[in-house]
């Protein structure tokens, strides 16, 4: 078993196979002055920031005695070893032995790709060298004062995988979660990742998958009608990457709401998706404060449902496809072709390391 992987876990741990990709490691609040033992991928990792506050991720434990760097400390910038001093610097080189003038070049130990972004601390699986950038969320940036924004965070036992496919399995919507329209919902692959424009600026098209999920008879709850929400025409659009999505919800062609969705993939059977949502704002009291808490409300109930489905679904391989799974389907293609990215890229390491 390669040092840093979780006991009883393989690399990658992560049932269905994890693709390569940027993932959630932890909120950026949780990473102080501290260094901080983390599980993610299967394996056991650390996080520290060096002297000017740069999010590191690397293996946990010391090249020299297997001593766990999460009890260590920051020293001028560089991560200590509790039990011989050795330290680190922001690029995992091993800059001080005590009591030794040559460094050997195996003490170092290789970080992860990480981005801070959005309040969340991103790290790249699946290579020394990230293969696109993290995809840009204007609502979280310049358009923050446009929103109510407000997170969420949810442990599932269930594979990122299955979790990324929702968003792309249209009839669910209304099986299990009582979208109730005159007509069945539709849902239409994006062929480009410029007809996503709502949601952000591009994604590497190589990378990005999107579609476009859409009511045109909806029937609203009198509750909501009452409230001065009304509509008919509900529709979805969503894109994203191997490992999260960006997410845009629109009521007769108005943005309701908007979603960033990331995953933190821990270990086999330990799963997280968190993020963000963001409720739109329009200058009317009455009508804000009705959009939030409908969006929350059906938010809140939507992700009961689909947890509950997750813990409790077995799971198993492709299952028996049907006329309206072509979406999932073709999801689950896309998102296989970057495990196997991911798996030539560890594989690759494994022999030059």
């Amino acid at each position: 078993m390669r040092a840093g992987i979780v006991a009883g876990e393989q690399d990658p741990s992560l049932r269905m196979g994890l693709a390569a990709g940027w993932y959630v490691a932890l909120r950026a609040t949780e990473l102080g002055r501290k260094p901080r033992a983390l599980e993610l991928f299967g394996r056991h990792l650390v996080a520290w920031r060096g002297s000017e506050g740069r999010a590191v991720v690397m293996p946990r434990y010391c090249p020299h005695l297997s001593a766990d760097l999460a009890l260590g400390t920051v020293v001028d910038g560089a991560l200590r070893c509790p039990f011989h001093h050795w330290r680190f610097a922001t690029e995992g080189t091993c800059v001080e032995i005590p009591g030794v003038k040559r460094i050997p070049p195996a003490a170092s130990r290789r970080p992860y790709p990480v981005v801070e972004r959005y309040g969340l601390i991103w790290v790249w699986y699946g290579g020394a060298v990230a293969d696109y950038s993290l995809a840009d969320v204007p609502a979280l940036e310049a358009d923050r004062e446009k929103y109510w924004i407000y997170p969420f965070r949810n442990a599932t036992p269930a594979p990122p995988r299955r979790i990324l496919e929702n968003a792309f399995d249209n009839y669910h919507f209304m099986t299990l979660h009582g979208v109730r329209s005159n007509e069945p919902l539709e849902l239409r692959m994006l062929r480009r990742p410029t007809e996503a424009a709502e949601n952000g600026p591009p994604i590497a098209v190589d990378a990005w998958l999107g579609a476009l999920l859409q009511s045109h008879d909806l029937l609203l709850p009198k509750a909501l009608t009452a409230m001065g929400i009304n509509g008919k025409q509900f529709s979805l659009l969503v894109d994203g990457w191997p490992g999260g999505q960006r997410l845009t919800f629109y009521l007769d062609g108005e943005v309701v709401a908007k979603e960033l969705l990331g995953i933190t993939p821990i270990a086999a059977g330990r799963t997280i998706f968190q993020g963000w949502s963001l409720v739109r704002r329009t200058g009317s009291k009455l009508r804000d404060v009705g959009a939030y808490l409908m969006y929350r409300g059906q938010h809140w109930l939507g992700t009961r449902e689909d947890l509950k489905i997750y813990r409790n679904a077995e799971v198993t391989g492709e299952g028996i496809p049907v006329l309206y799974d072509q979406s999932v389907l073709k999801f689950r293609r896309h998102y296989q072709e970057w495990v196997a990215r991911a798996e030539r890229a560890e594989r690759t390491e494994s022999l030059s390391s």
